[in-house]
């Protein structure tokens, strides 16, 4: 089913060469109340759960009100508003996965998944020219995936790393989602161990994971795939690697040995809670949505049967494991930043990071197991199209705001978008992406 077509009218509004010439006029409203970049329609972005908390509370309202000079918050206020739908369904308003296309009402695709060669090219195809034009893939900031816990009733755990949590080495994280290790007592990594009055440390272990295509499963299994890289038995789709586990249809399989359970709803937010009410569960989620959802940090925490793991940060070494939190505060209910500074990222074995640029595919984008930080950190990204035009139902006074509204993210002065998303659970771009993320946003085009 369609979504509602309000997207259409919205796109409508777009405002014809003749008033923005009106507006340029004398008598006109000043350069400063209405910057010439800020004269596009009111649009629609979409896709991404894991940038949710950031689109709508940060960079959406701020777009209006900043005082930087790259938003627009002058007389007119083209706005912009996020639909936090998930990813692959992101995707799909733009062609993908043979769904109906329909650019003229979504201006930005939000997805942690970036599109590989075969899906870049399925959207393409949508295009009215003979040539295609490139789909860029635009870096927007990074972002920690928390591993959530929910310990058996009566359970509480420690470990000399962590008081109070539990930690996980990188051979054992993988191996819990492999399905080789299927209870708490199995798991006892520095000093791990599960106990309590009434607790049964031999409990089951059920892998909660996400409903729907999710750029943070494609995140997850990217990390996964450094460090165990065979294929694994899958139910339906023959033996795959977990890094063809990330991507496109298969992003929703997983082995067949790990007994994963989808949650019942959809997106980052609704896993959150349902681990916080299963009891016995394991998931995953963005810092953002692990804080915000299902009393982590509020109710839970370390000493208690929900928290977050720290995660193994110095290779894949059982000798001396060193581990991290995914927030640079810890456990605890008070906003920080994921804790993904000064990360190394790799875009495939023996090839080039960053790619050459964002018209280039970023799908293998991933971390390494050896980082100064915690190491499960994603990218999460916005897409335009470098000529609008050449795709139908497209409108000029969405392709300024798309461009403009991007400009404004990828600020990093005084109250541009790197620099509001501090302290809200994420962690800015690095100064060698913000380069390449720029070029991308003044590539698009009309």
């Amino acid at each position: 089913m369609r979504r509602f077509n309000a997207r259409r009218a919205i796109s409508a509004c777009a405002l014809s060469s003749a008033m923005v010439a009106a507006l340029a006029a004398p008598g006109a409203a000043s350069a400063k109340e209405v910057p010439p970049n800020c004269t596009g329609s009111t649009i629609i972005a979409a896709g991404s759960t894991l940038q949710k908390l950031a689109q709508k509370s940060i960079w959406e309202p701020d777009f209006n009100t900043s005082k930087n000079a790259q938003a627009c918050s002058g007389a007119l206020q083209p706005k912009v508003s996020y639909e936090s739908i998930g990813s692959g369904k992101g995707l799909e308003d733009w062609g993908f996965n043979g769904h109906a296309f329909e650019a003229g009402k979504v201006a930005i695709v939000a997805t942690d998944e970036p599109v590989n060669e075969a899906e870049k090219a399925e959207i393409e195809a949508n295009e009215k020219t003979s040539v295609p034009n490139s789909i860029q893939s635009i870096p927007v900031l990074q972002a920690a995936v928390a591993v959530i816990v929910h310990l058996p009733a009566n359970c509480t755990a420690t470990s000399t790393a962590a008081p109070g949590r539990l930690v996980l080495d990188n051979v054992t994280l993988e191996a819990i989602w492999k399905g080789e290790i299927n209870n708490w007592s199995e798991i006892k990594d520095d000093g791990d161990a599960v106990s309590g009055a009434g607790c049964v440390a031999t409990t089951p272990i059920t892998r909660l994971v996400r409903l729907d295509q999710s750029g943070t499963t494609h995140i997850l299994k990217k990390y996964l795939n450094l460090i165990y890289s065979e294929p694994q038995a899958t139910e339906a789709h023959g033996t795959q690697t977990w890094n063809q586990l990330s991507e496109g249809e298969l992003n929703q399989v997983w082995p067949t040995a790990t007994h994963a359970k989808a949650a019942l709803k959809e997106g980052g937010g609704a896993l959150v809670s349902e681990v916080a009410a299963v009891e016995s569960s394991i998931g995953y989620a963005s810092l953002a949505d692990a804080r915000s959802n299902g009393g982590f940090s509020k109710t839970g925490g370390p000493g208690t049967g929900k928290f977050w793991v720290e995660v193994q940060n110095n290779g894949t070494a059982t000798k001396k494991p060193k581990f991290a939190d995914p927030a640079t505060n810890g456990d605890e209910e008070k906003l920080a930043n994921s804790n993904c500074a000064l990360t190394k990222y790799t875009n495939g074995k023996g090839t080039k990071f960053p790619p050459a640029s964002t018209a280039d595919t970023w799908n293998e984008v991933t971390t390494e197991t050896k980082e100064k930080n915690y190491p499960l950190c994603g990218i999460t990204y916005d897409m335009t199209f470098s000529k609008y035009s050449a795709y139908p139902g497209t409108t000029e006074g969405e392709e300024i705001t798309a461009k403009q509204f991007l400009t404004f993210v990828l600020q990093t002065g005084a109250e541009g978008g790197q620099q509001l998303i501090l302290n809200n659970d994420y962690e800015p771009l690095p100064s060698k992406l913000i380069k390449e993320a720029v070029k991308g946003a003044a590539a698009t085009g009309f």
